[in-house]
């Protein structure tokens, strides 16, 4: 059956000197057909698609490469892009036909129409749009004039209103701060400053300013011990000021921004506070309960309850009619924002998503989400400019990494956003006790995670903080990548015969990690532990199986090679399993219940795991007698065997509330007496990884972190807001 001819044409999209057809795949340049890869022409139909309109990285990856696929997308989008450019003759440096947008995506901004073929062949007009033949209509004046006059209205109406449907995007990113602290959210303006909190060095806290136009970060004098700044008030005079009285429950302030002493709220410990929407009153969170209280602390009233989670961030509109707020659940993946009217009526979730707050005019409620590799900001509509003109009431992304982009804040010129923006990254270091100094560690690569082969000539690790697995010489030579995103890995350990490599990962969206193993020369990853529709997993043992929805995390593997033994880190009350390689059997350590963490011994005659309620307690399972016997009994966690299988490492904390170890120490199984190895303090900066701050061993026993040096600076994301 012949193709229709005018059907073809509108499948034929002209830009520039090029013609792309849409149903056979072809690009031609003034006739002759130019060869292009299937993923480049792709990525052009969706760009011919959508001229001069935002086509987002997030969007080529679930055309051209779907969830269940492992793959490098970073490097596949880019070599993509790469090769089309290459084709069409276009420079990413001064495009005249593909815009990056850098950390969002790609736009056409080249004119584009519709074609035919370039044969040449004459494409009829459909009979419905021919002109009529023969004399002309009486009114055929007045008809045309009334044509132009409605012509040149709607021209106007367009103008006026055809921004309304473009998206909001960020023109630039300006960098205010440069100091190298650690900052905190939330950040709150007066206008022409911005307050905010850094952590210092000894992981104090101190309360900071600097200018809305960028410079010196100028501290401020605030006589408290660990002060955060919450909120600035409407006249610009006073500090809303938190106190972190322990497990981050903060005792409520108001500290004068020209110095002084601060005044105490008298309320509860709160998990966080704003001013009210008169700027008279306080809204804080206590427990799952919001209140209201007047800035003096009298007339405390609740607002509402929510079910389970903790409230925080809050924000009343513009117009003080609408409450939101964010509230973190342990119960779900992420943080939800809620919403009420302004006297709490109404309470009912929005969207998954946090820390969010209006732009000045209402129009935009700006806001957080975090998917699996980054921190973004986005952008939900709020009202339209025109009461005829639909809204489109879906959420537009702002950024898209690499940096996170935390803490949104609109300023008050309404042409801008600040935000603090983290790069992530990590060095590795290893302690040395002769010189009693951290030294860099394989090149202080960016990684969590090292497990050595056991001839102690090969590394393992989870680059940081993307998640992606190598393994290399252990001087860094002969590196090989063994995982790709969108696959999220952690803890990889080595098989005795130095074969393969298990460790535990995740998809994104996905709620629990899984085992894995891949060979150590590369290949496609397999999945130990089988399930159905990605949620329940199945044991063929049918006396022992996991239950649903477990977080499967710190897989390690028997000394003789042919078992795993895996525990979850969060799940009170579950055993740990062992699961035979050959039979996919699974089986319950005995006694183990509340138990995680398992390590087993060089020589397989124990193994040591913690409790997993505090206080977190070391415990030794003699493989012999099946019995448990508790060998330290404070906060503890990491452990790891040495070589030799005589001594156990791991981290100590005197904090019950910390979960971040103070110290290393060796424990000698022989006698149970424990030495002190080093003081984390004498790291300079805080470890840090992906779930809990990261420490191994190295071949030779020394402890090894990886320390954070990540960048946390405040930038200013100047709007071009439709």
């Amino acid at each position: 059956m012949p193709v229709n001819q005018h059907t073809q044409a509108q499948t034929v999209i002209c830009f520039g000197p090029f013609e792309a057809d849409l149903r056979t795949q072809e690009l031609r340049k003034h006739g002759v057909r130019l060869r292009l890869p299937g993923q480049s022409f792709q990525i052009l139909k969706m760009l011919l698609e959508h001229p001069g309109e935002l086509v987002t990285r997030e969007e080529l990856r679930a055309v051209l490469w779907p969830s269940d696929t492992f793959v490098d997308f970073d490097h596949s989008v880019n070599a993509a892009i790469r090769r089309l450019r290459e084709t069409l003759g276009d420079s990413a440096d001064s495009p005249h036909l593909i815009e990056t947008l850098p950390r969002r995506g790609y736009r056409l901004i080249a004119p584009v129409t519709t074609g035919v073929p370039s044969s040449g062949q004459f494409v009829e007009e459909p009979p419905s749009v021919r002109p009529r033949t023969g004399g002309r209509h009486p009114h055929y004046g007045l008809v045309i004039l009334g044509a132009v006059i409605a012509t040149v209205g709607a021209l106007a109406l367009w103008k006026t209103t055809f921004r309304t449907s473009v998206a909001p995007r960020v023109l630039r990113f300006t960098r205010l701060t440069d100091d190298g602290q650690a900052k905190l959210g939330p950040m709150a303006t007066d206008g022409s400053r911005i307050y905010f909190t850094e952590i210092l060095p000894d992981n104090g806290y101190r309360i900071a300013q600097v200018s809305i136009k960028g410079g010196e970060v100028v501290p401020l004098s605030v006589p408290l011990k660990q002060p955060q700044v919450f909120d600035v008030s409407s006249e610009g005079t006073e500090l809303l000021v938190g106190n972190d009285e322990g497990s981050g429950h903060y005792s409520l302030w108001m500290q004068p921004v020209a110095g002084g002493s601060p005044r105490r709220i008298e309320t509860p410990l709160a998990l966080d506070a704003r001013f009210g929407a008169d700027g008279t009153s306080v809204i804080y969170g206590h427990k799952h309960d919001v209140y209201t209280v007047n800035r003096d602390g009298s007339s405390p009233r609740k607002l509402l309850t929510v079910d389970d989670g903790d409230p925080m961030d809050f924000r009343f509109s513009p117009d003080a009619r609408v409450l939101r707020f964010s509230e973190c659940d342990s119960k779900i993946d992420g943080t939800a924002i809620m919403e009420a009217a302004a006297d709490g009526t109404g309470l009912h979730k929005m969207f998954q998503g946090f820390l969010g707050n209006w732009t000045q005019d209402g129009r935009f409620f700006i806001f957080m989400q975090r998917p699996e590799r980054s921190v973004d900001l986005w952008a939900l509509p709020e009202k339209r400019r025109f009461p005829w003109w639909r809204r489109d009431t879906k959420p537009v992304q702002l950024t898209a990494g690499p940096m996170n982009f935390e803490h949104p804040m609109p300023g008050k010129d309404g042409k801008r956003i600040f935000a603090i923006g983290k790069s992530h990254r990590a060095e590795v270091i290893r302690y040395d006790s002769r010189s009693s100094e951290f030294v860099p560690y394989l090149s202080g690569i960016s990684a969590e995670g090292l497990a050595f082969s056991a001839d102690g000539q090969w590394v393992a690790y989870a680059s940081y903080p993307d998640g992606t697995l190598w393994r290399s010489k252990a001087d860094g030579s002969e590196r090989l990548q063994l995982t790709f995103l969108p696959l999220r890995v952690l803890l990889p350990r080595w098989s005795p015969d130095g074969k393969q490599i298990a460790f535990n990962a995740r998809l994104p969206g996905a709620g629990t990690w899984q085992i894995y193993v891949v060979s150590s020369e590369g290949g496609t990853p397999q999945r130990i532990v089988p399930t159905e529709n990605g949620q329940k997993t199945v044991s063929p043992a049918p006396s022992s199986s996991i239950p649903v929805g477990l977080p499967l995390i710190d897989a390690n593997w028997s000394p003789d090679g042919n078992s795993l033994i895996f525990a979850s880190w969060n799940v009170p009350n579950e055993p740990i399993y062992t699961i035979d390689l050959k039979s996919k059997s699974v089986a319950t350590l005995p006694g183990s219940s509340g138990l995680y963490s398992p390590r087993w011994s060089p020589d397989g005659r124990y193994i040591a795991a913690i409790t997993s309620k505090q206080p977190y307690k070391l415990m030794l399972f003699d493989v012999s007698t099946q019995k448990w016997a508790e060998i330290f009994g404070s906060q503890m966690g990491f452990p790891s065997w040495s070589r030799d299988g005589k001594y156990i490492y791991f981290q100590v904390w005197d904090n019950p509330l910390q979960f971040v170890g103070e110290r290393i120490v060796s424990l000698r199984l022989s006698d149970r007496k424990v030495e002190r190895i080093v003081d984390l303090k004498n790291i300079g900066r805080s470890t840090t990884g992906t779930i809990m701050p990261w420490s191994g061993l190295a071949p030779d026993d020394s402890p090894l972190f990886a320390r954070d040096i990540s960048t946390q600076e405040i930038y200013a994301l100047e709007m071009d807001w439709p």
